[in-house]
Formats: structure tokens, sequence, C-alpha cells
């Protein structure tokens, strides 16, 4: 019994203590304020961080990921990545150990859709509170998770930066003017690049064509600004929109 409390203590109260706790899927949950910063880590399981509520703005793998509530994001262990919260976020994570059965779900990282099945799954385990010795019900909740997991679909909120200098050269520049209404010829100069050879590398490094990346971009800036309680017909001037509506538009297109 004493053994038992222990391990449910320890489990609760950090999410480091979680990382030695002898289940195979361990979960932890918590509640932050806007604007904490959970700064640059990694762990020696998978993670997946699931938004129940609120809004995080993460890094990871060379890409900005947007995660509002209802998705969750995926972030394999040994993987560097920082979380910035936007509004209250309430957070449901799960630690899963890489040689557990499943565990080959979260092998990549990716931002996933959580789908009601799968937040209730999630619910059920963390409210179990990591109880040792593992019981059934724990066991099963456990191995329907990462079957579901499997099975999540992408999220459309992903923004992945170029490697190559000149064009990170132009992102840098965007996102400090999100709102811009410069042409390619301009950011194409920037980069001392002809209009083709940006326009061709860019996609290839990115895996999307130029205007479809400043859309993503607005799109996160605009879910960030909206999760801290922003005017959003100031914050889409600022974006380049003519009104909160076209803003919105957008928005559900990417979304």
């Amino acid at each position: 019994m004493g053994q038992n409390a222990d391990i449910r203590r320890r489990g609760w109260s950090s999410s480091d203590a979680v990382q030695a706790l002898p289940h195979g899927v361990a979960t932890y949950a918590r509640r932050y304020a806007d604007g904490y910063v959970s700064t640059w880590h990694d762990h020696p399981r998978h993670q997946l961080v699931y938004a129940v509520a609120g809004l995080m703005m993460a890094e990871a793998d060379g890409t900005a990921w947007a995660v509002p509530a209802g998705s969750g994001l995926i972030v394999p262990a040994g993987m560097l990545h920082e979380i910035r919260m936007a509004g209250e976020v309430q957070l449901q994570s799960l630690y899963v150990a890489p040689g557990e059965e499943g565990a080959e779900a979260m092998a990549a990282c990716r931002a996933v859709a959580v789908s009601p099945l799968l937040a209730g799954l999630i619910e059920a385990l963390c409210a179990m509170g990591n109880p040792w010795p593992l019981p059934p019900r724990a066991h099963h909740l456990s191995r329907l998770i990462l079957l579901e997991l499997a099975a999540a679909p992408d999220t459309p909120l992903a923004l992945p930066y170029p490697r190559d200098g000149r064009l990170r050269r132009v992102c840098d520049a965007l996102m400090a003017a999100p709102g811009s209404v410069r042409t390619i010829d301009h950011w194409a100069a920037l980069a001392g690049m002809s209009r083709r050879s940006f326009t061709r590398s860019f996609s290839q490094e990115t895996g999307f064509s130029f205007g479809r990346w400043r859309e993503r971009l607005r799109c996160q800036l605009a879910l960030r600004a909206r999760a801290q309680g922003g005017d959003m017909e100031r914050v889409a001037q600022e974006l380049g929109y003519a009104s909160r509506r076209a803003l919105q538009v957008m928005m559900q297109r990417r979304m």
C-alpha cells in the first residue's frame, strides 16, 4: 500500500518523476497559466501532449506547431522541444516507453487531431493516477490509446522552417511583419535568388508554396492572439486582412 501511494504521488508531482515509473504508458495532467514556457528539453520516453483546453505554441524538429484544444503533439523520445502556453491551458500528457507495444505510433513528431473516443480514453487513463501494480483496465486503455494514435490524422497547422539560410532570412522577416503585402519578387530578392529559384527552393524545403506557408503563419498568429483575448478586428488588420471576417474565412479554410 505504501509503495503504491508513493508511485501515485511521484507520478503526479512532476513530468520528470513520471519518466521513472514502471508503467509502459504513464500519465501526467496539469493546468498552466497564459505565458508559461516549458523551455527546450527532451524526455527518455515518447510524449503525447494533448491540449484539453487552451492553445500550445510548440517548436520541435525544425517546425513550429500550433496545438489548439482538441489536438495533441507527439514528440518522440530524445527530441528537443519547447512549448509556450497561449491563454490558460489544460494539458493531459502521456509518456510512452519506446519499447512498449504500439509505441511505433509515436516514432515521428506530428500534431494530431484527438477524436472524442481518443479524448475519452486519455481522460480515463489519467483519472486512474498511474496505479501499480497495473490493473487490467489501465493496460487495456493504454493499448486502445496507442491504436487510436496510430490512426489519428495530422492537423493542418504545422509550419516547417527551411534549412537554407537564405530562405530562413525571408521567413524571419515575414515573422517580424506578417501583414506585409510585398510581392514574391521582393522576397526572392531578399533571398538573393531569382523568382523561379526562390519558389522552387521554398516548396522543396518546406513542402508548401510561399503563399500557403505565409497563410499558415498568419493562422498560427491569429490563433495565439485569440487565445490571449486579443481584439480580432485589430489582429486581422495587422495580419493584412481587410476585416475580421476575411481572417476567419482564411482560418476556416486552413483548419
